[in-house]
């Protein structure tokens, strides 16, 4: 089974950054590309058979305006940390015909809109939640390119989520020749350029492993949102746990 990590982006011109694990938690391959056909193609060798793509970005959108139930779910919870979601709907133009996410997904004949696990599936992930209940971090890491932080704080913040990934138990970058291209360009980096060529493949890296988390890990994460109206699979904290389950709606005694 491959554990598929794609940091999609919403527009057909941005780059996305793509990444795939084997069951062992190996990391194979980390790449980025472009067009939906190069996605695809790239794609299609890990996706054939059993497989859990997870993918940042909108899956299931149908909302016609406003924040879908799942944002708002995991901006309630993870908001605090500065880990709120940005809202979708149909009345945005990237998702007026249902999103770039879900049509590829949909061209790949992956299962999108099912709770509970099936052979080959697509989840909606989100990776400043998952870093945040991972690593057990009071903030996000502020690697992205924001008014303020200049090129030393992005690669210094960069890093920091390079080391904290190479720590995990349930990854192994170490014989993989991406990693290395990605670390070596990393630590090299003078200007936000530099950082920005790999930083969706990062990205993808985590979304690849919060795939293998969930899968091996069930319990240390939470769909937030439902199948018909769209739902963020995310590691949470035990706190979080508590407080989201206690919020579940229970059935009524017979």
């Amino acid at each position: 089974m491959y554990f598929v990590g794609v940091d999609l982006a919403w527009g057909l011109k941005g780059i996305t950054g793509l990444a795939v694990a084997d069951e062992s938690g190996r990391l194979l391959a980390a790449t980025e590309r472009r067009t939906d056909d190069e996605i695809l193609e790239w794609l299609r060798p890990w996706t054939d058979g059993p497989c859990l793509v997870a993918m940042d970005a909108p899956l299931v959108v149908r909302n016609a305006t406003g924040n879908r139930p799942c944002e708002s779910l995991v901006t309630k919870y993870f908001g605090k940390y500065n880990a709120g979601c940005h809202s979708s709907s149909l009345a945005l133009p990237h998702f007026a015909d249902g999103g770039r996410a879900y049509r590829l997904a949909l061209e790949l004949g992956l299962r999108v809109d099912s709770l509970e696990r099936v052979e080959r599936q697509a989840v909606e992930v989100y990776p400043h939640p998952a870093i945040v209940a991972l690593f057990g971090l009071p903030k996000i890491l502020q690697y992205k390119d924001k008014p303020g932080r200049d090129a030393s704080y992005c690669r210094s913040e960069l890093l920091r989520l390079l080391d904290f990934l190479e720590g995990l138990p349930l990854l192994d970058v170490s014989r993989c020749a991406d990693w290395d291209r990605i670390r070596t360009a990393v630590s090299l980096a003078t200007r936000k350029v530099e950082l920005a060529r790999v930083e969706d493949s990062i990205d993808a890296i985590v979304c690849a492993y919060i795939a293998h988390y969930a899968h091996h890990q069930p319990d240390a994460v939470r769909p937030m949102g439902d199948a018909e109206t769209g739902y963020i699979l995310t590691p949470v904290t035990p706190d979080i746990a508590t407080r989201y389950d206690a919020a579940l709606p229970h059935p009524s005694p017979a």
